[in-house]
Protein backbone atom coordinates (compact mmCIF):
# COMPACT_ATOMS: atom_id res chain seq x y z
CA UNK A 1 0.00 0.00 0.00
CA UNK A 2 2.71 2.48 0.95
CA UNK A 3 4.60 1.90 -2.30
CA UNK A 4 1.77 3.12 -4.50
CA UNK A 5 1.22 6.08 -2.19
CA UNK A 6 4.86 7.03 -2.72
CA UNK A 7 4.27 6.68 -6.44
CA UNK A 8 1.45 9.22 -6.21
CA UNK A 9 3.79 11.74 -4.68
CA UNK A 10 6.37 11.20 -7.42
CA UNK A 11 3.80 11.39 -10.21
CA UNK A 12 2.02 14.40 -8.72
CA UNK A 13 5.19 16.41 -9.11
CA UNK A 14 6.19 15.06 -12.52
CA UNK A 15 4.06 17.41 -14.59
CA UNK A 16 5.39 20.43 -12.73
CA UNK A 17 9.02 19.32 -12.93
CA UNK A 18 8.71 18.38 -16.60
CA UNK A 19 7.68 21.89 -17.50
CA UNK A 20 4.32 21.18 -19.08
CA UNK A 21 2.70 24.07 -17.23
CA UNK A 22 2.89 27.70 -18.08
CA UNK A 23 1.60 31.09 -17.11
CA UNK A 24 -2.15 31.34 -16.95
CA UNK A 25 -3.77 33.00 -19.89
CA UNK A 26 -6.62 35.44 -19.58
CA UNK A 27 -9.80 33.55 -20.26
CA UNK A 28 -8.30 30.43 -18.71
CA UNK A 29 -11.69 28.78 -18.51
CA UNK A 30 -12.09 28.70 -22.27
CA UNK A 31 -10.95 25.52 -23.97
CA UNK A 32 -8.42 25.74 -26.74
CA UNK A 33 -10.01 26.12 -30.10
CA UNK A 34 -6.78 24.81 -31.59
CA UNK A 35 -5.86 25.31 -35.19
CA UNK A 36 -6.63 23.54 -38.40
CA UNK A 37 -4.68 20.56 -37.08
CA UNK A 38 -6.04 20.68 -33.57
CA UNK A 39 -7.80 17.36 -33.77
CA UNK A 40 -11.10 18.91 -32.77
CA UNK A 41 -14.12 17.01 -33.87
CA UNK A 42 -17.75 17.86 -34.00
CA UNK A 43 -18.64 14.21 -34.21
CA UNK A 44 -21.59 13.00 -32.20
CA UNK A 45 -20.53 12.48 -28.55
CA UNK A 46 -19.67 9.19 -27.04
CA UNK A 47 -15.92 9.08 -27.67
CA UNK A 48 -13.78 7.58 -30.38
CA UNK A 49 -12.60 4.22 -29.07
CA UNK A 50 -13.82 2.29 -32.12
CA UNK A 51 -12.38 4.52 -34.83
CA UNK A 52 -9.06 3.77 -36.48
CA UNK A 53 -8.17 6.97 -38.32
CA UNK A 54 -5.33 9.32 -37.44
CA UNK A 55 -7.80 12.04 -36.54
CA UNK A 56 -9.53 9.65 -34.16
CA UNK A 57 -6.21 9.04 -32.37
CA UNK A 58 -5.64 12.78 -32.02
CA UNK A 59 -9.16 13.32 -30.71
CA UNK A 60 -8.85 10.32 -28.39
CA UNK A 61 -5.52 11.56 -26.99
CA UNK A 62 -6.88 15.06 -26.52
CA UNK A 63 -9.99 13.88 -24.68
CA UNK A 64 -7.94 11.58 -22.43
CA UNK A 65 -5.30 14.18 -21.58
CA UNK A 66 -7.77 17.01 -21.08
CA UNK A 67 -9.77 14.73 -18.78
CA UNK A 68 -6.64 13.72 -16.87
CA UNK A 69 -5.48 17.31 -16.45
CA UNK A 70 -8.99 18.38 -15.50
CA UNK A 71 -9.26 15.67 -12.83
CA UNK A 72 -12.08 13.75 -14.55
CA UNK A 73 -11.94 10.20 -13.17
CA UNK A 74 -14.18 8.97 -15.99
CA UNK A 75 -11.16 8.99 -18.34
CA UNK A 76 -9.46 6.20 -16.35
CA UNK A 77 -10.48 3.62 -18.94
CA UNK A 78 -8.56 5.56 -21.62
CA UNK A 79 -5.18 4.72 -20.05
CA UNK A 80 -3.03 1.60 -20.40
CA UNK A 81 -2.32 1.40 -16.68
CA UNK A 82 -0.17 -1.74 -16.88
CA UNK A 83 2.28 0.03 -19.22
CA UNK A 84 1.72 3.72 -18.46
CA UNK A 85 4.73 6.03 -18.36
CA UNK A 86 4.64 9.72 -17.47
CA UNK A 87 7.53 12.17 -17.05
CA UNK A 88 9.52 11.01 -14.05
CA UNK A 89 7.61 7.79 -13.37
CA UNK A 90 6.90 4.35 -14.78
CA UNK A 91 3.37 4.07 -13.42
CA UNK A 92 2.76 0.66 -14.97
CA UNK A 93 5.68 -0.93 -13.14
CA UNK A 94 4.09 -0.23 -9.77
CA UNK A 95 0.51 -0.66 -10.98
CA UNK A 96 0.97 -4.31 -11.95
CA UNK A 97 2.06 -5.09 -8.38
CA UNK A 98 -1.22 -3.88 -6.85
CA UNK A 99 -3.01 -6.85 -5.31
CA UNK A 100 -6.63 -6.44 -6.43
CA UNK A 101 -9.14 -4.53 -8.54
CA UNK A 102 -10.45 -2.49 -5.62
CA UNK A 103 -7.01 -1.03 -4.95
CA UNK A 104 -6.44 -0.54 -8.69
CA UNK A 105 -9.69 1.41 -8.99
CA UNK A 106 -8.64 3.58 -6.06
CA UNK A 107 -5.24 4.03 -7.71
CA UNK A 108 -6.89 5.30 -10.93
CA UNK A 109 -8.96 7.84 -9.05
CA UNK A 110 -6.11 9.05 -6.84
CA UNK A 111 -3.61 9.21 -9.70
CA UNK A 112 -5.93 11.34 -11.83
CA UNK A 113 -6.76 13.60 -8.88
CA UNK A 114 -3.11 14.13 -7.91
CA UNK A 115 -1.85 14.54 -11.48
CA UNK A 116 -4.54 17.15 -12.14
CA UNK A 117 -3.80 19.00 -8.90
CA UNK A 118 -0.10 19.15 -9.76
CA UNK A 119 -0.86 20.47 -13.23
CA UNK A 120 -3.18 23.16 -11.87
CA UNK A 121 -0.70 24.17 -9.13
CA UNK A 122 1.85 24.83 -11.85
CA UNK A 123 -0.38 27.68 -13.03
CA UNK A 124 -1.30 25.93 -16.24
CA UNK A 125 -4.68 25.24 -17.74
CA UNK A 126 -5.93 22.83 -20.37
CA UNK A 127 -6.43 25.84 -22.65
CA UNK A 128 -2.64 26.32 -22.67
CA UNK A 129 -2.28 23.21 -24.86
CA UNK A 130 -2.37 24.15 -28.55
CA UNK A 131 -2.03 22.54 -31.95
CA UNK A 132 -2.97 18.91 -31.31
CA UNK A 133 -1.65 16.83 -34.22
CA UNK A 134 -0.41 13.42 -35.27
CA UNK A 135 3.39 13.33 -34.99
CA UNK A 136 4.00 9.80 -36.21
CA UNK A 137 2.69 6.29 -36.44
CA UNK A 138 4.43 2.97 -36.03
CA UNK A 139 2.31 -0.16 -36.21
CA UNK A 140 -0.39 0.06 -33.56
CA UNK A 141 1.22 3.08 -31.84
CA UNK A 142 0.46 6.69 -32.74
CA UNK A 143 2.38 9.67 -31.37
CA UNK A 144 0.22 12.75 -30.86
CA UNK A 145 1.98 16.06 -30.25
CA UNK A 146 0.66 19.21 -28.59
CA UNK A 147 2.44 22.48 -27.94
CA UNK A 148 2.67 23.98 -24.45
CA UNK A 149 3.01 27.63 -23.48
CA UNK A 150 6.55 26.93 -22.23
CA UNK A 151 7.66 26.18 -25.77
CA UNK A 152 7.94 22.46 -25.09
CA UNK A 153 6.00 19.73 -26.85
CA UNK A 154 3.97 17.13 -25.02
CA UNK A 155 3.75 13.76 -26.74
CA UNK A 156 0.87 11.44 -26.05
CA UNK A 157 1.27 7.87 -27.26
CA UNK A 158 -1.90 6.02 -28.22
CA UNK A 159 -1.74 2.25 -28.62
CA UNK A 160 -4.27 -0.36 -29.59
CA UNK A 161 -4.66 -3.37 -27.32
CA UNK A 162 -7.44 -5.90 -27.76
CA UNK A 163 -9.15 -3.58 -30.23
CA UNK A 164 -9.17 -0.61 -27.81
CA UNK A 165 -7.35 2.70 -27.98
CA UNK A 166 -5.33 3.45 -24.85
CA UNK A 167 -2.89 6.16 -23.82
CA UNK A 168 0.35 4.39 -22.88
CA UNK A 169 2.76 7.27 -22.38
CA UNK A 170 3.04 11.01 -21.86
CA UNK A 171 6.36 12.76 -22.42
CA UNK A 172 7.67 16.32 -22.60
CA UNK A 173 10.32 17.38 -25.11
Amino acid sequence: MKRWLLLFLVVAGCCLSAGCGGAKNEGEGARSAGGANSGSSSGGGGGVAGKTTAKADVVFAREAVEGLLGGDASVASAFDWENLKVPGANVGESYVELPDDEIRDEFHKDFIEKFSASFKRSGASVGDLKNWREAGREGERTAVAVDTTTGKTMRVFVVRRDGRQLVSELSIE
